[in-house]
């Protein structure tokens, strides 16, 4: 009787299981039958042990509106992470620490966790934190086009905050989420998209994190999968969400992060930092008294190396 309750209890399982497998294979079909250019073929074929491998796993996610689903007018139905989440039946989805506006550098907290360092710390307050998984970091689109923070100093930033997190929950592995097309003409800063993605990408590799880079995700992404050239409508936000799916499945053993390999980022040009000082950096040499820049003169505070206004 025993062991035939045992082979009763095998079964169920082995059904559950296929049932999430079928779950999994009807949202690709899906999709393709809206008409959204996405193949079948294009997305990982997912097994059983590898489904199995994210039901218990809690996933936070570290975003901006992209991860909010913000479309440019409202929240879609379903935001990508939910899509993620959904595809993978995943245990717990923690997005809360999605914050439209947010950007990788300098502080504009006004109260709210707005940007990276100001998220890190009230994560760190979090008793749950420690029961976290996986942490997919999706952000830096707000640094492109609207902060004059250099680059250098925006992968600084990255690099202390990764550096924070794994200190704070040694088994958390991570996940990088490079920004999406942004085809915003009047931004701020003074690199391109494409300098913004290589250059975090850059730091997601000094530790050895996986990223996943939209330019080669398998999907040619244009303009007109946004509504407003930077928030992407709800099929694209769909196909996002599928690919992101399909990235942590692929990448599942490989989202360890490593520390004994770091690299030096400099910063050039113009920072604030987390104490909302506007500082200007030379080779990572913060500048103080009288000095000329760009037709203008400004006064350094030797102090507080801020910019006097």
């Amino acid at each position: 009787m025993v062991i035939k309750a045992f082979s009763v209890m095998i079964i169920f399982v082995i059904l559950m299981i296929f049932k999430t497998c079928v779950v999994f294979s009807a949202n690709v079909l899906s999709v393709s039958r809206e008409n959204i250019q996405i193949k079948k073929e294009q997305l990982y074929s997912s097994t059983l042990p590898q489904l199995l491998y994210f039901q218990n796993k809690s996933v936070w996610v570290v975003g901006d509106s992209l991860m909010v689903g913000w479309d440019g007018k409202s929240n879609v139905t379903k935001s990508a992470p939910e899509v993620l989440s959904k595809t993978l039946s995943l245990a717990n989805l923690n997005n809360q620490y999605s914050i439209s506006g947010s950007q990788i550098s300098g502080n504009r907290s006004n109260g709210t966790m707005m940007d990276l360092t100001n998220k890190v710390s009230a994560m760190l307050a979090d008793e749950n934190f420690k029961q976290a998984d996986i942490l997919l970091l999706a952000m830096g689109v707000n640094d492109l086009n609207y902060s004059d923070n250099n680059l250098g100093y925006v992968q600084q930033r990255l690099q202390y905050n990764i550096i924070r997190l794994k200190n704070a929950n040694r088994k958390l592995k991570i996940v990088g989420i490079l920004p999406f097309c942004s085809y915003l003409s009047n931004k701020q800063s003074d690199y391109s998209i494409s300098e913004l993605q290589d250059g975090l990408q850059e730091v997601y590799e000094s530790f050895s994190i996986p990223a996943l880079d939209w330019r080669y995700a398998g999907i040619s992404f244009t303009q007109q999968d946004t509504n407003d050239g930077v928030h992407p409508n709800e099929k694209t936000y769909q196909i996002m969400g599928l690919l992101m799916a399909n990235f942590l499945v692929t990448n599942r053993n490989t989202m360890h992060v490593q520390t004994n390999h770091l690299k030096q980022f400099i910063s050039n040009g113009w920072q604030v930092n987390e104490q909302g000082f506007r500082q200007y950096a030379k080779e990572n040499v913060l500048l103080t008294d009288w000095h000329y820049l760009k037709g203008k003169y400004y006064y350094f505070d030797p102090a507080t190396k801020a910019v006097r206004k």
